[in-house]
């Protein structure tokens, strides 16, 4: 722990990461928030359904779209005036029933105007640390994000139970301006001036280690999509929150314990391989909520220390004016894997049964391991920063 406490002492890194976490608070909160409000505004999930693809499907364009505009018109007059359009339109969701049209619409314009929080953040890590503190740094910062999934939801569901879930939209928009502004003054953003890329859009997914790291996202985060679904299915509602929380909670513990010790190119190989285990486990005793905590909880393990490692990745092979983008395209694959894994769960539960669900996640950490096999090659050292 020393170690992450001498991150934590470089001038700038705990006032950047604590008002990274207010700003990015609403994503934590956004998915069950949406779904509970639009649900009892139009008595209907499949609106409620579509609204939530229409944001998620909006985030992830977003992200490498508004990366390209931090260069031409700067970070903190970038992060200002999509936040205000994003908490705008979430306040007008709150507000508003009318037609479903114009509430699936504006779901859609928050998911575009997403704030690029974390991009901007990991764009400037680098500058303010060692090199050899870099593992260090990714993996609490991946570690800390766990925080989100694991309080988010827990507050979406008090707020609208304790008052309504109109109450819980506008309490998002109001963390979401208030911490994008606390986020876009510290100096080291305010004063930020980001090179323009050399690159088309796009263009940075030709480099192996940027679209092994979109590959890998989207196939590791489809296993979330496959097991939340399942755990609700086979477990039921009551008890599937504290479930999935043995997740969140076991990675972070895997980030504070394993996440730093990514040094070699091997480390991702042996953390998306945790997660395969954890995940392989579950059919041992596939309905049994003890063995299907534990079985989640050894899959966090290898999350958060995952997320770093590739974090880390791209932290040490790109520059400021490429950085940004490259994060934006992983966040895109993160969104984009969810909701296949969400999807194909779903199609897998109705058409043969609830456990059909671990089958997805067991395909996609495959695959994610898979990948992470075969590209071990392009990835860069993590012990020292690349010349």
């Amino acid at each position: 722990m020393a170690s992450y406490s001498a991150v934590l002492s470089r001038p700038g890194v705990a006032r950047i990461m604590g008002t990274q976490l207010l700003g990015r608070f609403a994503f934590g909160m956004m998915s069950l928030a949406i779904v509970l409000h639009v649900q009892q505004i139009y008595n209907s999930y499949t609106i409620a359904g579509i609204a939530l693809g229409a944001e998620t499907v909006g985030a992830a364009i977003s992200g490498p779209l508004i990366a390209r505009r931090l260069s031409a018109w700067g970070p903190r007059r970038v992060l200002l005036i999509v936040a205000s359009t994003s908490s705008l339109s979430l306040v007008f969701i709150a507000f508003f029933a009318g037609a479903a049209f114009w509430t699936i619409f504006a779901c859609l314009i928050v998911g575009l105007t997403s704030p690029p929080i974390q991009q901007i953040a990991r764009s400037i890590y680098p500058s303010l640390i060692t090199s050899k503190q870099t593992s260090y740094l990714f993996s609490l910062d991946a570690t800390l994000q766990e925080l989100l999934w694991v309080f988010g939801p827990v507050l979406a569901t008090l707020i609208t139970a304790t008052y309504n879930s109109a109450s819980a939209l506008i309490f998002m928009a109001t963390v979401q301006i208030t911490g994008t502004y606390l986020f876009s003054k510290n100096p080291e953003i305010s004063g930020m001036k980001m090179p323009k890329s050399k690159r088309r859009l796009g263009g940075i997914l030709r480099k192996p280690i940027v679209l092994a790291n979109f590959l890998i996202n989207l196939t590791l985060v489809a296993t979330f999509g496959g097991a939340e679904v399942g755990t609700v299915a086979v477990l039921g509602i009551a008890a599937s929150g504290v479930v999935i929380a043995a997740l969140s909670l076991g990675s972070i513990i895997g980030g504070f314990a394993f996440g730093h010790r990514a040094t070699t190119k091997w480390a991702l190989l042996k953390f998306v391989t945790v997660v395969m285990v954890g995940y392989s486990a579950v059919f041992l005793n596939p309905t049994d909520l003890v063995w299907i905590t534990i079985c989640w909880f050894v899959t966090g393990l290898g999350v958060a220390p995952a997320f770093a490692t590739m974090a880390s990745m791209i932290s040490v092979s790109f520059g400021t004016a490429d950085s940004a983008e490259a994060y934006g395209w992983s966040n895109t694959g993160q969104l984009i894997g969810y909701a296949i894994g969400a999807a194909i769960a779903g199609v897998a539960i109705d058409h043969v049964d609830p456990q059909a669900a671990w089958f997805v996640s067991c395909i996609a950490g495959g695959l994610s391991v898979f990948l992470a096999l075969i590209t071990v090659r392009f990835n860069p050292p993590l012990n020292q920063k690349d010349s």
